[in-house]
């Protein structure tokens, strides 16, 4: 075994030099994700929390625990009737209410509820958020679980992807499952379809059941920062034909779009007329996107998608006021205040979610709202 040394020494070399690449990626450029197991396949809305279930949701970016309660929501527990006296917040929405990337504390329902107590008031702040959710799955969990919690004001955030999770049968984010869907009938009503969900693979298989080689590929991916920089390197890019019609839906004037709006339209007014019917007052807070408040952001995902056309950055925001304006309700608009700060301070993850100074700053904007009569 003439060349056994040379062997020996050549996998020690390969063994360090992996080692210390991995040490070097895990500080300089980390590249791990971790989704905890805190959701699950629902029959009624597609997907929704696991009650009681803790975990930690891992990005090259940030790394917080998701501890969820036993009603289903990211927050603490709440008494399931109401103190005398005391008015309750309820928060919908996606990923950015849920508080992706940030702990419970630094959430805007917690930021807010701080800010309403230090002007003396007393209230309880809750958070109906959940990552993934358009307008439509909003409305149902507020029918399903909200009118339990006997809110006086109903907060309801919309983000631009919500066009396209409403108009879509299947999540778009990380939530790739079936979802209940609204169609607008002929006589301008909207019917419910796609209930009972269909239960995808995605959330059909458990981790014990899948074959040896995918649960050895899943964990190198989650553990081992060398291995997912190449898996990314491998994975097919996201069709530029694909961004394209999800940025011309959202900011440019084709006319083929024009269906998602009204029937995101028709589901904001659905969504008033049910939390006025359960005594409550609703709220619509527009949640700018990265793009609409950073001008470098814009200028990047332009060039990396190849993006053509004529795009207007407040056409979102223009359609939300003229849905307030003709079905009544109250919308705060965050964009100027967002591209106002964003000169001194950054607001969002790369991974174009609010960070902690963003969930303050809108925070601070829905309390100067709500203590409002």
């Amino acid at each position: 075994m003439r060349y056994a040394p040379k062997i020996a020494l050549a996998l020690v070399s390969l063994v360090l030099g992996i080692a210390l690449c991995e040490l070097a990626l895990s500080f300089l450029h980390p590249q791990l994700f971790r989704r905890p197991p805190v959701w699950r396949y629902d029959p009624e809305l597609g997907w929704s929390h696991v009650p009681d279930r803790v975990g930690r949701l891992v990005t090259p970016e940030f790394d917080v625990e998701m501890r969820i309660n036993s009603i289903g929501l990211r927050d603490r527990e709440f008494a399931d009737a109401k103190v005398a006296g005391v008015r309750r917040v309820a928060l919908f929405g996606d990923s950015f209410v849920e508080g992706w990337g940030v702990p419970i504390e630094a959430t805007v329902s917690r930021q807010l509820e701080a800010c309403l107590r230090r002007e003396g008031a007393a209230v309880e702040v809750a958070n109906f958020g959940v990552a993934g959710y358009g307008t439509d799955q909003a409305l149902l969990f507020f029918e399903q679980q909200g009118v339990r919690f006997g809110a006086d004001e109903v907060v309801l955030f919309f983000y631009g992807n919500d066009l396209w999770n409403n108009a879509s049968r299947r999540g778009i984010g990380a939530e790739r499952g079936f979802k209940p869907y609204f169609r607008v009938r002929g006589n301008g009503q909207l019917a419910l379809a796609g209930v009972p969900v269909k239960e995808s693979s995605f959330w059909r298989q458990s981790a014990d059941s899948l074959p040896l080689t995918v649960r050895l590929e899943r964990y190198f991916s989650q553990h081992w920062h060398l291995y997912r920089l190449v898996q990314k390197a491998w994975q097919p890019e996201v069709p530029r034909g694909q961004q394209q019609d999800f940025y011309a839906g959202l900011y440019g004037e084709e006319a083929r779009f024009a269906p998602a709006w009204e029937l995101t339209g028709r589901i904001l007014a659905a969504f008033k007329h049910s939390v006025e019917r359960h005594g409550a007052r609703l709220t619509v807070v527009y949640v700018p996107s990265i793009v609409q408040v950073e001008e470098d952001n814009w200028r990047a995902k332009r060039e990396l998608y190849g993006l053509i056309g004529e795009f207007d950055l407040s056409k979102p925001n223009a359609k939300l006021a003229g849905f307030a304006k003709e079905y009544g309700f109250a919308l705060i608009d965050l964009l100027d205040e967002f591209r106002e700060k964003a000169q001194i301070q950054t607001l969002y993850w790369r991974d174009s979610h609010w960070n902690e100074a963003g969930h303050a700053l809108a925070a601070e904007r829905l309390c100067a709202h709500l203590r409002k009569p």
